[in-house]
């Protein structure tokens, strides 16, 4: 085993560029492979003090052998370059990569006319392309959002019959697009995620001068446009955003965000003791009918959607939010075969929770969209926290509530729509 000073030794040698980075171990095997602006930079911080790093970072740290790098110019090659090598080489500390719950993919259906979009691995549509996995959400927004501005393309929904939004902005091909020339910008679209830039640099090169020669200039502009359009992405680095993360594992950010949150509730819940199950509850109406509630569910480190559960409103024919709410939670504590959570979300204030912790001994709170404040009653008092914007805790609470949003609005407007079938 090389010794730790060797390692440092050779860190301090490290470029001080962008690119990819791959830890081996003993018997040479990647570990970990990860993307960085500055290589040496990012590299010399797995090496701080060890109590500087999460306990799973900390195991990464004491299997390293050997470090190896690629360079590259921009953050679109880094973002694909690092995806590309999770999938070939699989490394042991990239494993939650392979978990379809929390990783997205980007997918290219093969319909008539294909569409681009991020999808979950479990809900691919058949006969599609996959490319990724990729690390975080953040980066599959990253690369569709700049290669949609190269090559425009339809999204997952259907495109309506008149021009939409995205149109107006030269990022969609329209409700009548060219054939062939559509068939092309996925074909390019295709090579990009596989990391071939210069091979669709060249190619617009052509097509620009031969559009020019048959005099064709409409043609030629478009090429050109998106000539410029890929060297600017891929010679700078301009959207940095996505690399600008924590070096620790993503299981070390998850227990950091758990044990910061019970860090801040533990004064107002002493009986707290663990956060292994979250539950989140969310109401979603419209009008005087078609009144919802939804449940999502947090557990042993990740999201459970499996376990999300949905509820039609009874006790109420109007609008009133807090007692929908405690409606929802009574039913739902109606259920202990659903497992016992230890802590209860619900969005909203002081009404809801007002609403709802008469009903249970469980730790409650509510968090309101607004501000993202944290309610808490204590005491016969009410406790207002707000958490810092960058905080992992706040983070993984508003992804909870997030989903428990998205999940209630799409059971209303499922039933909404069979109400008018």
């Amino acid at each position: 085993m090389v010794s730790r000073t060797k390692l440092l030794q050779y860190v301090k040698k490290l470029p001080d560029k962008p690119g990819i980075y791959l830890y081996r171990d003993i018997t040479d095997k990647i570990i970990y492979i990860g993307k960085a602006i500055n290589l040496k930079k990012r590299v010399s911080q797995y090496f701080q003090r060890d109590d500087a790093l999460g306990i799973k970072t900390s195991a990464l740290v004491g299997q390293i052998n050997s470090i190896s790098f690629k360079t590259v110019e921009s953050e679109i090659e880094a973002l694909v370059l690092e995806s590309s090598y999770i999938k070939k080489y699989k490394p042991k500390y990239n494993s939650l990569l392979t978990d379809d719950r929390s990783y997205l993919y980007i997918c290219i259906t093969k319909d008539e006319y294909p569409k681009v979009y991020s999808v979950h691995k479990s809900t691919v549509p058949a006969n599609s392309e996959l490319f990724g996995p990729f690390p975080n959400a953040s980066a599959v927004k990253s690369i569709l959002k700049t290669i949609r501005r190269l090559f425009p393309f339809y999204g997952k929904k259907p495109h309506s019959k008149t021009e939409c939004l995205y149109c107006h902005l030269h990022l969609c091909p329209g409700p009548n697009p060219n054939k062939t020339e559509y068939l092309q910008n996925i074909k390019n679209i295709k090579k990009i995620l596989n990391g071939k830039f210069k091979t669709v640099g060249r190619q617009l090169k052509k097509d620009m001068l031969l559009a020019s020669q048959n005099e064709d200039y409409e043609t030629a502009i478009q090429a050109r446009n998106q000539l410029e359009a890929l060297n600017y992405i891929t010679t700078g680095w301009h959207n940095l955003s996505s690399l600008f993360e924590s070096t620790n594992l993503p299981q070390d950010e998850t227990s950091s965000a758990l044990n910061g949150l019970k860090t801040v509730l533990k004064p107002y819940f002493p009986s707290l003791s663990n956060l292994n199950r979250i539950e989140c509850f969310d109401i979603s109406q419209m009008g005087t009918s078609h009144f919802v509630g939804a449940m999502t569910v947090f557990e042993e480190g990740m999201l459970q959607n499996g376990q999300y559960r949905k509820f039609k409103i009874y006790s109420k024919i109007t609008p009133d939010d807090q007692y929908m709410m405690k409606e929802v939670v009574y039913r739902r504590l109606k259920h202990p075969e659903w497992g016992t959570p230890d802590l209860i979300v619900v969005d909203g204030g002081k009404p809801q929770v007002s609403a709802c912790i008469p009903l249970t001994a469980i730790p409650l709170f509510g968090i309101a969209k607004k501000f993202e404040t944290i309610t808490i009653r204590s005491n016969n008092d009410w406790v207002e926290i707000n958490l810092p914007k960058n905080s992992n805790s706040l983070k993984l609470l508003q992804n909870l509530r997030n989903e428990a949003h998205r999940f209630a609005n799409k059971f209303r407007k499922d039933l909404m729509k069979k109400s008018i079938q």
